[in-house]
């Protein structure tokens, strides 16, 4: 082969490699180009939602670090607008095949609309729904008139939802949900949240027939748990459930002004809206769950949510939702269930046949109270209910006459008997009407004006002074007393003591009643004297609740200081890491008693408990107490027989010396006062022997106030 030849060959060879890698690099480039288009068409075409994730709300402890309150990991079924069918028809299948599935396993779902069947087959509405109705009805939803039937919204839903052809019953079911879903904002930022608590059964079911149940996925969310059976403390915890339109209403506008003081801060804002309700949330709806509601709620997070156009969803969490705050109450729980169990055991056991025969409810309270600062140690009503049971049960819970629901020991006002007689005494004495050792003759009987009042059980009592007449409670020593001091002036230092007055405790309580001229005015009636005489002895319109009745004891206890009650010391975050909220005790009167006043007082409540009327009871603890009884009779016409009941009351402090504790006990219907006081002496028979267990140094790290 010449030279030239090769030369020629050589330089074809060479162009037709680069011919071949210019092919090459033109594929790579049209490659890059098209898979270029296409990651932008495919990220023009998918779409990421911000979903906000409720946190788990915090727990609440009693003094020590127990547990009251918790949350347990459950599984709920949540219904995603990202695979949720658009056609009604299809999606109301999903629904029906949701609600037949668990109520076959008798799981429940979330059914919420203010709509029922009664006996009678009739559609009526639910009882303390009003603001729901409302909405139902508005030009927001089915745009019926405000006095619309239940059968009209039922007619609308049908209607809205294409729900004619199912039977009564299951358009009623699916209405339910198809309601809640549009009150909530169900969309692919909002998912819905259709049954809590299911099985795990349940879940693989739903997630075995995913493809019919298309939407419908199982997450694990949280739950409220309780010590127990769910009645301890039930009164005090308190209750979440779902938010209302009111309090969401009130919430978003506490929201907005918050927004609005914080300016531009943007972390400020990340902090508030994180805060912020959704009408999915719960709520506290009483008791410490609502006193400390914005602790206990925690910070919401973000989860982001982006469904690609070839219909694969990521997930990512771009803020983490912060578990609320740890709620550490001043309670004892094993002085709690000594108080529930201690009161439910006497009231069955001195309830009168006449009150049972009247329809008169065993019933009653106990408030335990620490002297030195106000912190509530146990509160006890009964009846009471399960937290645990309560929406179950609620029908039951409402049309029971005991009215388990209600909290005697905070919210009921109780005409007081003669546990008003040591404030009359620290009246006089500090007047200087009397003195500790000057007093009056008994003769059973006392005149005034035109009317004869009568010493209790009509016992002539002879020569009385302040000590001995508390220890006897002669009605004769205190009418003398109350003729001369004058109601103003035994007004004036029962306020001091704070009754009649909210205490200003965390909870719902009752403010209470002051017999006098100005209830009287309030009722647009007079006042007539000899009722001063009555008010002197706690009759009248007097009327204190149990744990006002707790706080006066205290007061007189300690030295003259009313503390305000309190009930929770302080709250920690989730990691105890951080202290949210920190409680001292707060002083509410210093009322500068003299200390002869005081011991006086205190003297004759020593002879109660150690001599008199509760000897049986408290005179053989270990520690020395002091008490003052009471009794306050009432009657009640059935059928026109009148059945006679009487209120037994008690209030005590211990141990004498230096006092640590006061207690209150109401039992209604009692046959006496002295009956309540076994209730105190198993209580201070329990907190005496922690005295003497406890060790003078305090184990780091405990969760004591």
């Amino acid at each position: 082969m010449t030279q030239q030849k090769y030369n020629r060959r050589a330089l074809g060879v060479l162009i037709a490699v680069a011919l071949v890698f210019l092919s090459f690099l033109v594929l790579i480039f049209v490659d890059q180009r098209s898979g270029a288009a296409s990651e932008a068409a495919n990220t023009a075409s998918s779409k990421t939602y911000n979903i906000t994730v409720a946190a788990d709300r915090g727990e609440i402890l009693d003094r020590n670090g127990n547990t009251f309150v918790y949350n347990e990991q459950v599984n709920s079924i949540v219904l995603s607008a990202l695979g949720f069918p658009t056609d009604k028809a299809e999606g109301n299948e999903i629904i029906l095949g949701l609600i037949r599935y668990l109520e076959s396993k008798n799981e429940d779902w979330i059914d919420t609309l203010p709509i029922y069947r009664d006996e009678h087959g009739q559609l009526q509405f639910e009882a303390d729904r009003e603001a729901d109705i409302r909405w139902m009805k508005s030009a927001y939803y089915l745009n019926l008139n405000a006095y619309a039937t239940a059968q009209n919204c039922f007619d609308a839903l049908q209607e809205e939802y294409d729900l004619r052809d199912y039977t009564p019953a299951d358009a009623l079911k699916i209405a339910s949900v198809r309601y809640n879903m549009t009150r909530l904002g169900f969309s692919a930022s909002t998912p819905y949240t259709f049954a809590r608590g299911v099985s795990i059964q349940s879940v693989a079911y739903i997630k075995e027939n995913s493809t019919f149940f298309r939407g419908a996925d199982a997450v694990v969310s949280s739950a409220r748990k309780y010590i127990g059976d769910g009645t301890l403390a039930a009164h005090i915890l308190g209750l979440v459930g779902a938010i209302s339109a009111e309090e969401y209403a009130e919430k978003q506008a506490e929201t907005d002004a918050a927004l609005a003081a914080a300016g531009d801060d943007e972390e400020k804002q990340l902090a508030i809206r994180s805060a912020a309700y959704t009408l999915s949330d719960r709520i506290g709806k009483n008791g410490l769950e609502q006193a400390m509601e914005k602790y206990l709620k925690g910070m919401s997070g973000v989860k982001t949510v982006t469904l690609a156009a070839d219909g694969e969803i990521t997930e990512a969490y771009t803020v983490m939702p912060r578990t609320g705050g740890t709620v550490i109450s001043t309670l004892d729980i094993p002085m709690q269930q000594l108080a529930e169990s201690s009161l439910a055991r006497q009231i069955k056991e001195v309830t009168t046949y006449d009150a049972i025969a009247g329809g008169m409810t065993p019933a009653g309270a106990v408030v335990v109270e620490d002297v030195k600062t106000g912190a509530i140690l146990a509160s006890a009503s009964f009846p009471d209910y399960s937290l645990a049971t309560y929406y179950d049960d609620y029908e039951t819970l409402v049309a029971d006459e005991g009215k388990p629901l209600w909290n005697r020991a905070f919210q009921s006002g109780y005409s007081p008997g003669s546990t008003m007689k040591p404030a009359t005494a620290i009246a006089g004495l500090e007047e200087g009407v009397i003195s500790p050792k000057s007093g009056v003759m008994c003769y059973g009987t006392y005149e005034y004006i035109d009317q004869t009042f009568v010493c209790f059980n009509k016992t002539a009592h002879g020569w009385v002074n302040v000590e001995n007449a508390l220890a006897y409670s002669c009605n004769i020593f205190f009418f003398d007393l109350a003729k001369k001091l004058g109601i103003q002036k035994l007004n004036s230092y029962a306020s001091l003591l704070g009754l009649g007055q909210k205490t200003g405790v965390e909870i719902n309580e009752t403010e209470g009643i002051l017999a006098g001229y100005d209830e009287r005015t309030a009722q647009g009636k007079g006042w007539r004297l000899g009722e001063t005489l009555l008010a002197a002895i706690g009759q009248s319109d007097n009327s204190f609740s149990p744990l006002q009745l707790t706080n006066y004891c205290a007061t007189i206890a300690n030295g003259g200081t009313r503390w305000v009650p309190y009930l929770v010391s302080k709250v920690l975050s989730a990691d105890y890491s951080e202290v949210l909220y920190d409680r001292s005790p707060t002083v509410a009167v210093q009322t500068d008693f003299s200390e002869e006043t005081l011991n006086a007082v205190k003297a004759g409540m020593y002879l109660v408990a150690n001599e008199t009327s509760c000897r049986e009871y408290l005179g053989s603890l270990k520690y020395k107490v002091a008490c003052k009884t009471g009794t306050a009779e009432k009657s009640r016409i059935v059928n026109g027989v009148r059945y006679e009941g009487t209120d037994g009351f008690l209030i005590a402090f211990g141990p004498y010396e230096d006092p640590e504790i006061a207690i209150t006990v109401v039992i209604e219907n009692a046959g006496s006062g002295a009956s309540t006081a076994q209730v105190a002496a198993d209580i201070f028979e329990y907190y005496f022997g922690t005295l003497d267990t406890v060790e003078n140094v305090q184990p780091e790290n405990q969760l004591l106030n």
